[in-house]
């Protein structure tokens, strides 16, 4: 197996909302492949163990990029007593709306009742 003898900096830029940091290997045997970071946590995004992706032979593109990336979540927090939902959970979070007695039903928060 070759060895990593220098890694090229191709800097960040945003993917579908996420910045992400692209860096070449050169290695030993004069190959070359391009890994993709999540400037945020450092989560390398083409490393097997994540996804069925790996290096990349040449520059990614932006939809490459995108595909290895997990689809955007929209999360709502009730303003009443702070319960999480998100988008994936269907209208959950319209029937807790519904049934929170924190909040009315437009999901304002409901006075301090005394």
């Amino acid at each position: 197996m070759s060895e990593i003898v220098s890694e090229v900096d191709h800097g960040t830029r945003m993917v579908a909302g996420v910045e992400v940091r692209v860096t070449q290997l050169v290695w030993r045997d004069a190959g070359t492949s391009y890994e993709v970071h999540r400037a945020d946590t450092g989560v390398d995004l083409t490393e097997a163990d994540l996804t069925e992706a790996e290096c990349f032979d040449q520059m990614p593109t932006d939809e490459q990029i995108a595909a290895l990336l997990p689809p955007p979540a929209t999360w709502f927090t009730c303003p009443g007593c702070g319960t999480v939902c998100n988008d994936g959970e269907g209208d959950l979070y319209v029937d807790h709306v519904r049934d929170c007695d924190l909040v009315d039903g437009a999901a304002n928060p409901l006075p301090a009742q005394q």
